[in-house]
């Protein structure tokens, strides 16, 4: 009964995105773009070069310095209505909020109020560090990943762009699990962890509270500010795959997961270069290391090392290693990568593999996300510019697609 009772709670509506704006990005300078077209791109041994894709958002040109350089004020201008932006359904309202900062963390922890928080659906998240499933209600659950997933000191909107993709994430998650028809029932929903999302525990949070209360109320807010909204395509919700820092361009969802996803598209985020401390790092090891970490042996060594093809995201495809083909993921995984998008040196029998972005790189990256935010954009651009053609929903308008799930 309590699960049935849950599942009309999370189809009883939300309200809509406020209308912060946060501070216009000074810093995106051209020689942003220089750097990303040096390393962050792909230049490598294959010879790819970068090109400035159509997809952009364009920037506003700055006066220049007193140096005489010339810097461009990050305000990018999102797609037009029809080519990516997110679309709402059922009225919902972007300049509603409820709640203050501070007010959405009761004694649970929880994002909704004490008022709402009993009827919440329930999330059951395995803490893999204790060995114990805690239950928690869903926005207490989507507080606690917005804490682990961001940085508290990240603008507003980013957070609520987190909160919203770490909703959409877990109510996919939980009506997949109510479409299963099988006879094997799991003791948990979700683990604490990158298998699905990060999540800080209540007992963290609490201690936030105590330790970091100022950190904990901005997370409160974007949560309770974004509470109920969901992005679906085609009338479900989204696979809302997020990671940290772009190396340049997000990766289409085929070229990592080999499946199509029509809203998880490869589009420019160059701003990544400018802010993520992670968005240029190097690896380096013992080239026998190297060869034997990626199961090629002596025998097949020979031959150099080779990029055949680049993703749209400009990560590495294939690769041929001697006499061996990879993928730039199967590198990556072997190897313990940053990323897929990656160059390389060999000196001294010693390999440098120099990484640019952190993360798949498939769907909404965080640090973009966050100077989209300075830039002035909203979390609904934020959002409709990572994921093409979705649409940002009200949860009640989910209830008659999914009225025969089981609950």
């Amino acid at each position: 009964m309590r699960r049935r009772t849950a599942w009309r709670r999370i189809l009883q509506g939300g309200v809509g995105t406020s209308g912060w704006m946060a501070a216009f990005l000074l810093g995106m300078a051209a020689a942003m773009f220089l750097k990303l077209m040096s390393a962050g791109g792909g230049v490598s041994e294959s010879g790819a070069s970068h090109t400035k894709s159509d997809g952009i958002p364009e920037v506003m040109a700055a006066e220049a310095s007193e140096a005489g350089s010339s810097e461009l004020a990050g305000r990018p201008r999102m797609p037009e209505s029809g080519s990516g932006n997110l679309k709402h359904e059922d009225g919902v309202q972007t300049d509603g909020a409820v709640g203050q900062a501070g007010d959405s963390a009761d004694g649970e922890g929880g994002a909704a109020g004490k008022d709402e928080a009993p009827d919440e659906p329930l999330v059951r998240v395995y803490l893999a560090e204790e060995g114990r499933v805690e239950t928690v209600p869903l926005e207490t659950y989507v507080l606690g990943v917005v804490a682990g997933e961001m940085p508290a000191d990240f603008e507003l909107e980013a957070l609520k762009a987190q909160a919203i993709a770490a909703r959409t994430y877990i109510i996919r998650k939980l009506f997949t699990a109510a479409q299963d028809t099988g006879d094997v029932k799991r003791e948990y929903d979700v683990t604490d962890g990158e298998a699905d999302q990060v999540y800080v525990p209540l007992k963290k949070i609490r201690e936030m509270r105590l330790e970091r209360e100022e950190e904990l109320a901005r997370i409160g807010r974007a949560v309770a500010e974004t509470q109920g909204l969901v992005l679906t395509y085609e009338g479900e919700p989204i696979q809302a795959a997020y990671f940290s820092t772009s190396g340049g361009y997000t990766e289409n969802a085929e070229d990592y997961w080999s499946v199509e996803v029509p809203y998880l598209r490869s589009v420019p985020s160059p701003w990544d270069a400018q802010l993520s401390p992670r968005f240029e790092q190097k690896v380096e090891m013992e080239l026998d290391e190297f060869y034997d970490r990626l199961g090629i042996r002596k025998r097949d060594r020979k031959g150099g090392i080779e990029v055949l093809s680049r993703t749209a995201g400009r990560s590495v495809k294939e690769i041929r290693i001697g006499k061996k083909v990879l993928t730039g993921r199967e590198v990556r995984e072997a190897l313990d990568l940053p990323s897929a998008n990656f160059s390389w040196r060999i000196e001294d029998g010693r390999i440098t593999l120099v990484c640019y972005g952190y993360g798949h790189g498939v769907g909404m990256s965080q640090w973009g996300a966050q100077a989209l935010a300075k830039a002035g954009n909203d979390a609904e651009q934020i959002l409709a510019y990572y994921y093409r053609g979705t649409r940002l929903v009200r949860s009640a308008s989910l209830a008659a697609s999914f009225e025969s799930f089981k609950t």
